[in-house]
């Protein structure tokens, strides 16, 4: 028979076998989650250390801007105020994309982001769409800036024309409602109707032989039958040449009984055929189906 000091003996090591492998399983976890420590630990100060890296810091250099964007010298130097505000951000920034999106984002002058992304070791590739001017706008007694969209731009109003612009100006100051903030879309009915006109001589076959240089906003007038205020704003287009286009209404399609964009111009084409259409203050009249001009002497 065996002792008790041999049962304590045998309960002892069959316990240590117990206790062994659970202790041995608690310590290779804490190698590892120290292992783990030490590697995140080392990353961490690699990172930061690259972020620190002269290598990757953008310069935030001057815009390579050319063409069209150089006629309007406030796009320009606005433009690369937002190139510049980014030098010494490091590529490697995680916020970076997300911070160049929200500053570039909320410039009026661009319409659209079509391109953000990293070029490594140190520049950015960035492409936008621009708002360009389209037509100046005169109200308050100065000319304000818009784009093909009726926008407003950040350009300060001046009471000179603005160059090589179609202006579009109401027969009494009160014919063009009031003038929105920059980055507002100015609704009135008069400077989206005469933007609508000059977008249609734009595309036409008509802007070399007739280009708009302004259009003129008229009140509504009074109909015969029923009599009534017609309240829709008239139009008259005034040519570089001195031609005035007595257009009326600004009908893209959706008037029932009135000639379309399309059809007036397709009129004017017509016009233009006659011997003496393009006299010196010729007048041209498209409201109706009956179309014509006369010469102004």
């Amino acid at each position: 028979m065996t002792s008790r000091v041999q049962e304590a003996v045998q309960r002892q090591k069959s316990r240590w076998r117990r206790i062994a492998p659970a202790g041995w399983a608690f310590l290779d976890l804490a190698m590892f989650f120290l292992v783990a420590a030490a590697c995140a630990a080392g990353v961490w100060f690699l990172w930061q250390k690259a972020l620190g890296d002269p290598r990757f810091r953008m310069e935030g250099e001057t815009l390579a801007l050319a063409g069209a964007v150089r006629e309007c010298p406030e796009s320009v130097a606005e433009l690369e105020r937002l190139g510049k505000s980014f030098a010494g951000r490091s590529l490697l920034e995680p916020g970076l994309i997300g911070d160049m999106e929200k500053t570039y984002g909320e410039c009026v002058w661009i319409k659209k982001i079509t391109k953000l992304r990293r070029r490594f070791p140190n520049r950015m590739d960035v492409e936008f769409l621009l708002r360009m001017p389209a037509a100046q706008v005169w109200h308050d007694n100065r000319y304000w800036l818009i784009d093909l969209d009726a926008t407003v731009l950040p350009v300060a109003g001046t009471p000179d024309l603005f160059p090589n612009l179609p202006e579009i100006v109401g027969v009494t100051p009160n014919v063009i409602a009031r003038r929105p903030n920059a980055g507002g879309a100015w609704t009135d009915e008069g400077v989206l109707g005469a933007l609508g006109i000059i977008r249609a001589f734009w595309g036409s076959p008509l802007a070399e032989a007739l280009p708009v240089v302004r259009v003129v906003v008229n009140n509504g007038a009074m109909r015969d039958n029923p009599p009534v205020q017609d309240i829709r704003r008239r139009f008259e287009v005034v040519t570089d040449q001195g031609a005035v286009v007595r257009w009326g209404t600004f009908n893209p399609g959706e008037l029932p009984g009135e000639l379309t964009s399309s059809q007036k111009l397709w009129y004017l084409q017509e016009l233009l055929k006659g011997e003496e259409s393009l006299a010196p203050g010729v007048c041209f009249d498209v409201r109706t189906r009956l179309p014509g001009y006369t010469i102004l002497r």
